[in-house]
């Protein structure tokens, strides 16, 4: 029975064939490397950031465009029609300096040059005379 076991099995691999196999293995999992290498980069730097970041964000444009018209207090920003012509002009530059249609269509890799925007934003030169202007 034992000699019946032995006779079933395939002869055994030549050193040849068993090189092959672990080159041909040894491509597979490179391939798959690179496969994981690709999701690993997309889910760090491609994704589209955390909707709590975009509301961060959003907050953080909030608090500088309110202190670009002068406060809560001024004329500029109890003006409802041009306060909101400069919270539309803030995001319209956000979402053109990052080149994106929506918040939170913001990549990961973006998200500390994103708060940096929002810490250095200005409204624009005509703006800003439009604001002193209105402020009076």
């Amino acid at each position: 029975m034992t000699h019946e076991v032995v006779s079933s099995q395939p002869s055994e691999l030549t050193q040849e064939d068993i090189l092959i196999q672990v080159l041909q293995t040894q491509k597979e999992l490179k391939q798959n490397q690179e496969v994981l290498a690709g999701d690993v980069d997309y889910l760090k730097n491609e994704q589209p950031v955390n909707p709590s970041i975009c509301l961060e964000l959003e907050n953080l444009r909030k608090v500088k465009v309110i202190t670009a018209l002068g406060g809560k207090d001024s004329q500029a920003y109890k003006d409802r029609s041009f306060a909101s012509k400069v919270f539309r002009q803030a995001a319209k530059d956000f979402k053109e300096f990052f080149r994106i249609p929506r918040y939170d269509l913001l990549k990961k890799k973006d998200e500390e040059k994103a708060f940096n925007y929002w810490k250095s934003w200005e409204p624009s030169h005509n703006t800003k005379m439009e604001i002193k202007t209105i402020n009076g």
